[in-house]
């Protein structure tokens, strides 16, 4: 490769990568400091309340929607019209969950959510498999805008039932764009036999990041109550923020390592900032929160904790970056299930011991020994530098 080759790829690289940083973090910010306002606004207790629902919701979208995001994103990357068939089967399961959601808790925004957040997945997953990254960044930032924006209407239209529909309407303006990408390819279930183990592998992805986002939500009601919820749900959104630039790379590279672009320095400078963000987190938290949060009391403490779980979530990131792209099931499986059990039975066993800062504990143990095994067994298996 000539010199003026490599510098154009280069360029190339810092391109899309900014495009995608770019939209992820202005709409992070956007997303953040709407949450944060309305933990403001509504209080601890509501605010447990609402993130219960959506933990709930989300559930159900990941559960219907079976891998198809990751999916889109390598497939289309690789030049193959999957499109329709996984677009077609995505909404009919899709649409089934939010029903079933509606029968049960009797929520017709939150079944509205399930279907919004479903479309606009696989937007956005078509939009990065072609690398389009600055039209994705442009969506991002719409939707977040258009979801501050309708929520707060909602709630002082309808209540606290009406931020989960505003949510879920500000999806749905993109159903457009599903329908343009639905017309490009024939429906042909047969295309999808071979992409089945992928499927899987990001089906198992995605149920991991669920589980991560949801089951504590769902387990901590019960346990603790929703007024200790908003305080655990404050902390788990400033850590959403710290670990934006992760995020970034993340999105970014699995399109770059489905077609045997490693991007290792990328990576490790990732990890490297990661720390930093840590600290700044740790020695901050007890000066900003008490004044901006008065009402949630136990917010510091947890947010110290959580922040302990930052840099080996990042590490973790990057290595489900690689396995994603190199389609491998096996390790993420592992993965997950040794996330899961030590996730769940610490918020059980520690929850009941240390309350909501147990089950802060139980989140960093069970990421710190996710990491811990893709270091591991990475390294037995390929001999490759850790951070790859």
């Amino acid at each position: 490769m000539t010199d003026s080759k490599k510098i154009a790829n280069i360029f190339d690289k810092f391109r899309g990568l900014s495009s995608v940083g770019i939209g992820n973090v202005v709409s992070s910010i956007i997303g953040g400091g709407f949450w944060l306002f309305l933990a403001g606004l509504i209080g601890a207790e509501d605010y447990g309340q609402v993130s219960y629902i959506i933990a709930i919701a989300g559930l159900a979208c990941t559960v219907s929607g079976i891998g198809s995001g990751n999916t889109l994103i390598v497939f289309t990357a690789k030049k193959e019209n999957i499109q329709s068939s996984i677009i077609l089967i995505t909404l009919v399961l899709s649409s089934i969950s939010s029903i079933i959601l509606f029968i049960l808790f009797y929520d017709f925004g939150a079944s509205v959510y399930v279907i919004g957040i479903v479309i606009f997945s696989l937007v956005s997953s078509e939009l990065l498999g072609r690398k389009y990254y600055t039209k994705y960044s442009v969506y991002l930032i719409t939707q977040r805008l258009s979801m501050a924006g309708l929520a707060i209407l909602f709630y002082y239209i309808i209540g606290i039932d009406g931020i989960i529909l505003g949510i879920g309407v500000s999806f749905l303006p993109y159903s457009y764009k599903l329908f343009k990408i639905f017309k490009k390819s024939e429906i042909d279930f047969k295309l999808l036999r071979s992409k089945k183990k992928f499927m899987i592998n990001s089906y198992i992805l995605d149920l991991r990041g669920v589980f991560i986002g949801s089951v504590d939500k769902i387990i901590i009601v019960p346990l603790l109550g929703f007024t200790l919820l908003g305080n655990y749900q404050l902390g788990i959104q400033i850590f959403t923020m710290l670990v934006i630039l992760p995020s970034i790379v993340f999105q970014y590279t699995i399109p770059q390592d489905a077609t045997g672009n490693v991007n290792s320095k990328l990576k490790l400078i990732t990890i490297l900032i990661s720390i930093l963000f840590t600290a700044i987190s740790i020695i901050f938290a007890p000066y900003i929160l008490p004044t901006l949060f008065p009402e949630f009391t136990n917010a510091v403490q947890i947010v110290q904790i959580i922040s302990l779980a930052v840099v080996p979530s990042t590490i973790s990131t990057m290595y489900l970056s690689k396995f994603l792209g190199n389609e491998n099931n096996k390790n993420m499986l592992i993965g997950t299930s040794i996330y899961l059990i030590i996730q769940i039975s610490g918020i059980i066993i520690l929850g009941i011991l240390y309350g909501i800062d147990g089950v802060a504990i139980s989140m960093v143990l069970a990421i710190s020994s996710e990491a811990g095994y893709f270091i591991i067994i990475d390294k037995l298996k390929n001999k490759s530098n850790w951070y790859v």
